[in-house]
C-alpha cells in the first residue's frame, strides 16, 4: 500500500527521507510536487543533499534534472531583470530599491530560494517615489498590465501596490509596493520600520533582513485569501525559520518587528501550522516571546479547520475532506481582513457587476479606456 504522498513530500522539503520509494510513491511525488510549483525544490534536496540515499529511477532522474536547468535559468534571469530595473529606476528613488518575495530570496541567496520558482518580481519602495518609478519604468517597455477604470482605482486608493506593470517583450511582470497589506484594510504598518529592516545584496538593491523575511512571508500567506500555493509557502517558511532558529538576535528582531506592526497573530498562525504541517517542532525559547493573549479554544478549532485544509498539497491524490468549504472560509476571511465590510460589498457588487457586462458585450470598458488614451495623445 502506498504511503501517503503529502507525507513523502513534507518529508523531502524538511530532510527526513524515506528510505526508498515505489514506482507509483515517484510518480505521486512528481505530479504533486510539480502541481505545487515545488518539483526544482524536491529535485535540489534529492540530488544534492548528501542526507539522501534515494535511488532514484533513470525516468524520474531525468525530470528532477530538468527541473534544476529550469530553475538555474530563471534564477539567472530574474537577476539579470533586477540589476536591469535598478539601473533604469535608482535615479527615480530617495533609498535603495528592496525587493521582496521570491525575487528577494534568489538575490538575497536564502534557503527559500531553493527551486523557487514565481510569476512576477516585487519591489517596495517609498510611496512618495511611486509616481517616479512608475515613469521611469514606462519610458522603458513597462506597461500597466490592466487598463480597467475601476481596477486602477483599487489599487490606488485601497491598495498596498499599483497595477501591476508587464513588460511589452520579455514579459517580465513587476508588483510595485509602498506598503505590505492594503491601506484600506486598517493595518497597514508604518513602513519606515520594515525600510529600517534592510541588509544590501550583492546586486545593488537592498532585501529584507533575515527576521523581516520571515514575518512579511507569514503575513503574505495569512493575510490573502487564496491559497493555491499555500503548500509551497509554508514550505518558504520552514526554510526561512531554519536561517533564524538558532539565532537569538533575529529571534528576538521578529517579536519586536511583530509587535510593533500589529502582526503577531501572523507569527503565531505561521509557527502553529508549520508544526501541525511541516512537523516543525518549535522550541518554547521561540514561543515564550509571544505577549499576546492566545486566541480561544472555539477560534483555534476554526482556525485548524480552515488552515489545516487550505494549506495541504494542492492535488486530487491527497485526499482533504471539506478543502472546498474550507477554502471558501479563507476566502471571506481573506477579503474581510483586507477591506472593510462596507467596502467589500461594494467591491464585490461592482466586480460581479462587470463580469456580467463583459461576458455580455465584452471588454467594453478596456477598449473605451485605450481608445480615450489613442486620442489624448493624438
Amino acid at each position: 500500500m502506498s504511503r501517503n504522498v503529502q507525507s513523502i513530500l513534507t518529508g523531502i522539503l524538511t530532510g527526513h527521507y524515506p528510505c526508498s520509494l515505489s514506482t507509483r510513491e515517484w510518480r505521486d511525488l512528481i505530479l504533486v510536487a510539480r502541481a505545487n510549483s515545488l518539483l526544482p525544490r524536491v529535485a535540489a534536496f534529492i540530488l544534492n543533499d548528501v542526507k539522501c540515499n534515494l535511488q532514484v529511477p533513470t525516468n524520474v532522474n531525468a525530470h528532477l534534472i530538468a527541473s534544476i536547468r529550469h530553475e538555474t535559468l530563471f534564477h539567472n534571469q530574474v537577476k539579470d531583470e533586477v540589476n536591469f530595473v535598478n539601473a533604469k529606476i535608482s535615479r527615480a528613488l530617495n533609498r535603495n530599491l528592496i525587493v521582496l518575495k521570491g525575487a528577494g530570496y534568489v538575490v538575497a541567496s536564502s534557503s527559500a530560494a531553493k527551486g523557487r520558482i514565481f510569476s512576477d518580481i516585487d519591489l517596495l519602495v517609498l510611496k512618495e517615489d511611486v509616481s517616479k518609478v512608475e515613469r521611469a519604468l514606462h519610458l522603458f517597455g513597462f506597461v500597466s498590465d490592466t487598463d480597467s477604470e475601476y481596477d486602477q482605482k483599487y489599487y490606488r486608493e485601497w491598495a498596498h501596490e499599483i497595477p501591476p506593470l508587464r513588460h511589452l517583450q520579455r514579459g517580465t511582470v513587476l508588483d510595485v509596493h509602498h506598503n505590505i497589506v492594503p491601506l484600506v484594510s486598517g493595518r497597514a504598518p508604518d513602513i519606515e520600520i520594515f525600510l529600517k529592516s534592510t541588509v544590501k545584496t550583492e546586486y545593488g538593491v537592498e532585501v529584507l533582513r533575515p527576521a523581516a523575511m520571515f514575518l512579511h512571508s507569514a503575513i503574505h500567506l495569512f493575510f490573502s485569501e487564496e491559497f493555491t500555493n499555500g503548500y509551497r509557502d509554508l514550505s518558504d517558511l520552514s526554510l526561512l525559520l531554519d536561517e533564524i532558529i538558532d539565532d537569538d538576535d533575529e529571534i528576538s528582531y521578529l517579536f519586536f518587528l511583530a509587535e510593533n506592526t500589529g502582526f503577531e497573530n501572523e507569527i503565531f498562525l505561521a509557527l502553529r501550522y508549520l508544526d501541525r504541517i511541516f512537523g516543525r517542532t518549535i522550541p518554547q525559547d521561540i514561543t515564550k516571546n509571544f505577549k499576546q493573549v492566545p486566541p480561544s479554544k472555539i477560534r483555534l478549532v476554526v482556525m485548524d479547520f480552515i488552515f489545516g485544509k487550505v494549506l495541504a498539497a494542492n492535488h486530487r491524490l491527497v485526499d482533504v475532506k471539506f478543502r472546498g468549504l474550507a477554502q471558501w472560509l479563507a476566502f471571506v476571511r481573506g477579503h474581510l481582513l483586507k477591506m472593510p465590510f462596507n467596502i467589500l460589498v461594494k467591491h464585490t457588487a461592482s466586480k460581479l457587476w462587470r463580469g456580467i457586462v463583459k461576458s455580455v458585450t465584452g471588454d467594453v470598458e478596456n477598449r473605451h479606456h485605450v481608445q480615450r488614451k489613442d486620442v489624448k495623445e493624438q
